[in-house]
């Protein structure tokens, strides 16, 4: 088959294209080669001086251990009410006055009929005592003798009943003036003057100017770090108020996850209701997570030897969170560059930034 000029230099064109490309990849693939192979410049630092006791804190509120609504327990009307919002109150201090003529009066009927009792009582004892003297002498019947004795025992039992009559109205009596129960705050004034109560009716609100506690909710791991530490700190607006661990409740929410703890000011103590942080430091040095990095699905960190890279991971590290490192203090951790390297890559190490 003859072939004609204008096809031979057409065939030869599409071969010397075919070779320049050819030519072209084996330069890309000996330049790959030769930036793969060539170190990464990286810097170093001592793992010890980067290690550092974490700190750790979550959301806390100051709640008071008693904040008691004071109720009336007895049916009466307010005649005076001597405390105002906002006053500090020791324990035994009157809060409110009810009227208690019907209560007074009350008590002096009882009284009364304890006397009339116990004078019954008296005259019955006398009776048991004569009759038993005749029976000596044979001049009254058994008969007698027992209802002399069943007279006594019943203006016993009545004196028994009148005495707790006594006691009861004396309660009610002691229930006119309402006192506070702790050393507190008034909150609350919940009725007035001229109102008429019942029973468990509201009528001052207190809180306990004593015995705050933190409350915060924690994570399991985040109760095992806190239990741990030395020094538990309540941070609010810039202000630190020391802290003691009290307890941390049994029970976990189903919804969060979380345990309460309670907490107990060493000192300075907080104002209920108010927000803050709880804070603590570990004990356990850890690694910062930015010196994390992920290979192979992996989270660890690159190490220096013998000029090379080697990663190693750390299988207890989390996406974020500071790391143990069990490793010696002295091995030298990669800082900078590690997010281009391979395990075992050859780096070199560059000198350390200048301090500024």
């Amino acid at each position: 088959m003859n072939t004609s000029p204008s096809q031979m230099f057409h065939q030869a064109g599409q071969q010397s294209g075919r070779l320049s490309r050819l030519a072209l990849l084996c330069g890309l693939l000996w330049t790959s080669a030769a930036l793969a192979a060539a170190p990464v410049s990286v810097r170093t630092l001592p793992l010890g001086e980067l290690l550092d006791e974490p700190i750790y804190s979550a959301p806390a509120t100051v709640v008071a251990r008693n904040e008691p609504r004071i109720s009336a327990e007895i049916d009466a009307r307010v005649t005076d009410l001597p405390v105002q919002v906002g006053d500090r109150i020791s324990a035994g201090h009157t809060l409110a006055r009810l009227d208690c003529r019907r209560y007074d009066s009350r008590l002096a009927v009882a009284r009364a009929e304890l006397q009339v009792t116990r004078a019954q009582r008296s005259h019955a004892s006398a009776q048991l005592e004569r009759a038993r003297n005749l029976k000596k002498n044979k001049s009254i019947s058994d008969e007698l003798l027992d209802q002399r004795r069943t007279d006594l025992e019943t203006r016993q039992a009545e004196l028994t009943a009148r005495q707790e009559a006594v006691k009861q109205a004396a309660i009610d009596v002691g229930h006119c003036d309402i006192q506070a129960p702790l050393d507190a705050v008034v909150m609350q004034r919940l009725v007035s003057v001229g109102t008429y109560v019942a029973p468990g009716t509201a009528i001052v609100g207190l809180l306990e100017s004593a015995g705050q506690e933190v409350s915060a909710k924690l994570r399991e791991s985040e109760i095992n770090r806190l239990l741990e530490a030395d020094e538990l700190v309540f941070e609010v607006a810039a202000k630190r108020f020391p802290l003691r661990l009290r307890t941390v409740l049994p029970a976990m929410d189903t919804q969060t996850r979380t345990r309460e703890t309670r907490l107990v000011f060493n000192g300075e103590v907080a104002l209920p209701g108010t927000a803050g942080r709880l804070v603590w430091r570990g004990r356990r040095l850890l690694l910062p997570a930015d010196y994390l990095i992920r290979r192979g699905g992996r989270l660890g960190i690159f190490v220096l030897r013998e000029g090379r890279a080697h990663f190693v991971a750390l299988p207890q590290a989390q996406e974020g969170q500071p790391s143990l490192v069990d490793l010696p203090a002295e091995l030298r951790l990669i800082t900078d560059g590690r997010q281009r390297l391979s395990d075992g890559q050859e780096v070199t190490v560059s000198p350390p930034r200048a301090q500024p």
